[in-house]
């Protein structure tokens, strides 16, 4: 008798310990998750990171595009360039997110026609704007200027682009690293300077008081 009592004792004590290695994990888990000041390793997408991401593309496109215009020094119409092209970010990103699907590339079509309408008014220019005619599809970077595409149907729903894919995000005490599939970094401190190095050894920065770009191949 004595005998069983033990052995049901040992079990009993067995499956408290199984109990609270089962919790173990969640326990650690809790203790060591990452906070927002932490790096984050994302595949497709970073929660709650849509702002910063549409600024970026935005920033990019329009210093290069001002670079190539010749207008890297004019804040004004950088400044400018810059809104319109968070604006179609941002118009690119809802288009995205939208389940209906029907009419995307007519919807894309016309995003990139405000955009160019914008960026004509801004440059003023139209042997400058033709300049950015030749590279629009350079700056765009994603395919969406080309509309010439024979549709079928399809069962398999298209998969969503939003320009390169993000590969790694951290937000440390507010400084701001994204990295880029495509070999891009972009780095952001606390002062709003922002830093963007290519995959082809490219380095431009921007001072975020007066707004100056420097460009180093």
């Amino acid at each position: 008798m004595k005998r069983n009592i033990l052995l049901l004792a040992a079990a009993a004590g067995l499956a408290l310990t199984t109990a609270c290695n089962q919790d173990k994990p969640a326990a650690v888990d809790a203790a060591t998750t990452p906070s927002a000041d932490t790096a984050v390793v994302v595949d497709n997408d970073v929660s709650g990171a849509d702002t910063t991401i549409y600024q970026d593309q935005a920033y990019r496109t329009a210093d290069q595009v001002a670079a190539d215009l010749g207008y890297q020094n004019d804040t004004a119409r950088v400044r400018r360039l810059r809104t319109t092209y968070y604006t179609r970010a941002q118009r690119i990103g809802d288009l995205d997110d939208a389940t209906d699907t029907a009419g995307r590339t007519a919807t894309v079509r016309q995003i990139n026609t405000d955009t160019d309408t914008e960026v004509r008014t801004i440059v003023g220019d139209d042997a400058k704007y033709r300049t950015y005619e030749t590279n629009r599809s350079r700056y765009y970077g994603d395919g969406s200027t080309v509309t010439t595409t024979t549709t079928t149907t399809e069962t398999t729903r298209r998969p969503r682009r939003r320009g390169p894919r993000i590969v790694k995000y951290e937000n440390k005490g507010g400084e701001v690293k994204i990295v880029y599939s495509n070999g891009t970094t972009v780095k952001i401190d606390k002062d709003g300077d922002r830093k963007v190095e290519y995959a082809d050894g490219t380095k431009v920065k921007r001072d975020a008081d007066d707004g100056k770009v420097k460009i180093k191949d």
